[in-house]
């Protein structure tokens, strides 16, 4: 069946490519939440541990486009766990991002969130993804810049839904609690 899917790359479907702070701000014991890679789960961010920043740097970061949206799906970008979790933001989220979080904005007109979440949960996915956009031998990284031109198979709109809705209703059936 995905044979016949069209092959574009991940900049020609996604309005927006980032990532999360490249500066991170002093921590504060009253603030605002700062997530991270360690924060990500395949289920969303987990908050619990985030640090904390001051009111200030949390608006300076929203203003500069580290927090995520509804709709964008997150990917653990830096370490050993380089592509290894990502997740689709489903409901607002009061937290920015560190830059070892990619922040890929689906065009909604091209691409379904889960559908690209589902994507790249794929072995094949993530093995092309490895050997082909990890940088760094000490530290591994993936440079968004060449993540950007990523191949990935693209069916129709309605058929990525139909593929998210069924794979989203297993992920309730196992996980019911998330």
């Amino acid at each position: 069946m995905s044979v016949n899917w069209p092959v574009l790359t991940l900049g020609n479907v996604c309005e927006k490519i980032t990532d999360g702070a490249h500066k991170s701000p002093k921590s504060v014991s009253i603030g605002r939440p700062m997530a991270s890679v360690k924060d990500l789960t395949r289920f969303g961010v987990n908050l619990s541990h985030a640090r904390l920043i001051s009111q200030k740097d949390f608006e300076d970061l929203v203003n500069q486009g580290c927090q995520p949206q509804v709709g964008d799906v997150l990917i653990a970008k830096d370490g050993n766990s380089a592509l290894d979790t990502v997740c689709t933001i489903d409901k607002p989220l009061d937290a920015v991002m560190l830059s070892s979080v990619a922040i890929l904005r689906p065009n909604k007109a091209k691409l379904d969130s889960d559908f690209l979440k589902y994507y790249f949960c794929s072995r094949n996915v993530i093995e092309y993804l490895k050997n082909n956009f990890i940088s760094g031998a000490a530290i591994p990284r993936v440079v968004l810049r060449d993540l950007k031109k990523a191949a990935i198979k693209v069916p129709s709109l309605e058929e990525q839904k139909n593929i998210s809705k069924v794979l989203r209703s297993l992920d309730n059936l196992k996980f019911p609690s998330f």
